[in-house]
């Protein structure tokens, strides 16, 4: 009866799956247009608006597989302020609620170079939105771009967005905190304040595969508390970070 009731699951998610595939590349073809019209066009305010309404359109495309998205926290972020906002990093979905929970903050990524090329509407906005794309394998230079990058930030009190793990968990649990690029953000931009978002539950999704995908979820968003860098020890802020997350992601 077990298996009956998997298979039947699966069977009914198959349509519902193909219909969020089918509006999400829609979505991303239609969009890389609308981003080159805005941003050769109307320049970066246009081009801004048009990813936020991009990624808006991208977490209502859930509904067809019957998943909502859920904020918590989003009054903590504080106006006026440039921030470097530390998130963990499950799959493709934790884009969309980043970008427009602080959509209001400019936010900007650090993202691996491959990123900027291929994808459409995805790769156009981080070559020409403002984030930053770096080598993972030359780590050095990598940092120095992050730390140049932060001061950029600084100066336009802009939101930056950095996954300290560096590559994707696919799933509930954290990979190891790394602290270059977290270091390098802070150095570069005194001001700053950071920004914990937790992403809770987009693995959920996949946790069967690409295809068909899991019905029915609530994707849970958590921004905590602020924190000023300058009150930790530089060389160990990962450490306190990794945890901080850890234990949000368990009492969840």
């Amino acid at each position: 009866m077990v298996i009956n009731k998997r298979i039947i699951k699966k069977v009914l998610s198959i349509l519902p799956s193909s219909l969020y595939y089918l509006f999400f590349c829609l979505l991303l073809g239609v969009f890389q247009l609308i981003q080159i019209v805005c941003y050769y066009i109307g320049g970066y305010g246009p081009h801004r608006q048009s990813v936020i309404v991009l990624n808006r359109l991208l977490m209502l495309n859930l509904g067809w597989i019957g998943t909502s998205s859920h904020f918590q926290g989003l009054d903590k972020i504080p106006k006026g302020r440039a921030l470097i906002v530390v998130s963990n990093h499950q799959n493709m979905l934790d884009i969309p609620p980043l970008i427009w929970g602080f959509r209001h903050h400019h936010p900007k990524f650090i993202s691996k170079k491959e990123l900027g090329k291929g994808i459409p509407s995805i790769s156009f906005n981080l070559k020409n939105g403002g984030s930053l794309l770096i080598d993972r394998k030359s780590g050095t230079t990598a940092v120095k771009q992050i730390f140049n990058h932060g001061k950029l930030m600084q100066q336009n009190k802009h939101a930056v967005i950095i996954f300290p793990e560096g590559t994707r968990s696919k799933n509930a649990a954290l990979n190891e905190f790394k602290l270059g690029g977290i270091k390098a953000l802070v150095q570069s931009m005194p001001e700053a304040v950071l920004i914990p978002f937790i992403i809770h539950d987009n693995f959920k999704v996949f946790q069967s595969g690409g295809f068909p995908l899991e019905i029915g979820h609530q994707l849970r968003y958590s921004v905590l508390d602020p924190i000023d860098p300058n009150d930790y020890q530089i060389e160990t802020i990962h450490v306190f970070l990794e945890d901080l997350f850890k234990k949000a992601l368990h009492s969840s």
